[in-house]
């Protein structure tokens, strides 16, 4: 296995790492390693560089790419959205590897707004053949209701803190508390939106259609959406996924994957994952 810069696209090239197995065979997919928000392509605690490097050690080539105006890859000129300017630049990096290395097939991985780049590009190009999403979107259900505030009914604590947070504890127009210092809290720079849940189930229906296989795999970071591992194929009940969607909940999990462990079982439960799609059917 080895690791190797490229600069792709013009006039402003986009930075990335491609890791190449010792033989690299035409007929597999390629790994797309996305962004997630604006963490540069090493990914949250490395967890980018460690499933490149074991995908690449056992077969399969992948690169992982800072898109534009982020890590290592300068701003582009012009107005484009981030879904649009993101769903280009991918295009790019595929095109390139088809053309420098002969792949004509890919899975897109992500992480967050990874994972939303990931389903972004499978509805867009029909080379992708999987996609591997962290944290993907996802709905709240009746049965995320009772589960999140069944518990809590019958505990007097959790009725008095709901208490003292609507009466006593003064807000300002964000929701912050005023009792923290106005200098200790900062502002996010990047705001996550969810399309709908029908448009959602519109795409994965038009995914499942065209063969694409994908996992989800959910952290206790999303609880606040997610509290099951059933609930994500029951919040897109209308689609029929005919036996290409694989879910994973760790609920000790948190969004961005700190815990060691927890980071060594996700980089080889979704390497095994793409192993499996790199076999011949």
């Amino acid at each position: 296995m080895k690791e190797i810069a490229l600069k792709i696209g013009k006039p402003t090239p986009l930075t990335g790492i491609v890791a190449t197995p010792k033989e690299i065979e035409t007929d597999k997919p390629a790994v797309l390693i996305l962004n997630s928000g604006i963490m540069h392509h090493v990914g949250a605690c490395r967890l980018s560089v460690k499933i490149a490097r074991q995908l690449a050690r056992k077969g399969v080539l992948n690169i992982r790419f800072d898109l534009s105006g982020i890590g290592d890859s300068a701003p582009r000129a012009g107005t484009a959205s981030f879904h649009e300017t993101a769903i280009n630049e991918i295009t790019e990096v595929m095109d390139y590897l088809e053309q420098k290395r002969g792949i004509k097939k890919f899975i897109a991985y992500g992480l967050c707004s990874g994972a939303d780049a990931a389903y972004d590009i499978a509805l867009a190009d029909e080379r992708i053949v999987g996609i591997a999403q962290i944290d993907p979107y996802c709905y709240r259900t009746w049965s995320w209701y009772v589960r999140h505030y069944g518990p809590k009914v019958f505990k007097l604590r959790a009725w008095l803190n709901a208490i003292k947070v609507r009466t006593v504890e003064k807000k300002d127009s964000l929701g912050f508390s005023k009792s923290v210092p106005e200098e200790n809290l900062e502002m996010p720079s990047y705001i996550r939106e969810f399309p709908s849940r029908e448009s959602v189930a519109t795409g994965m229906q038009s995914l499942v259609k065209r063969g694409v296989h994908v996992y989800s795999l959910f952290t206790g970071g999303q609880s606040e959406i997610l509290n099951h591992q059933s609930q994500f194929k029951q919040s897109l009940a209308a689609v029929d996924f005919r036996g290409l969607l694989t879910v994973d909940y760790v609920p000790d999990m948190d969004h961005i994957i700190t815990a060691p462990a927890l980071q060594a079982y996700t980089r080889d439960t979704i390497c095994e994952w793409v192993f499996d799609q790199c076999r011949p059917a």
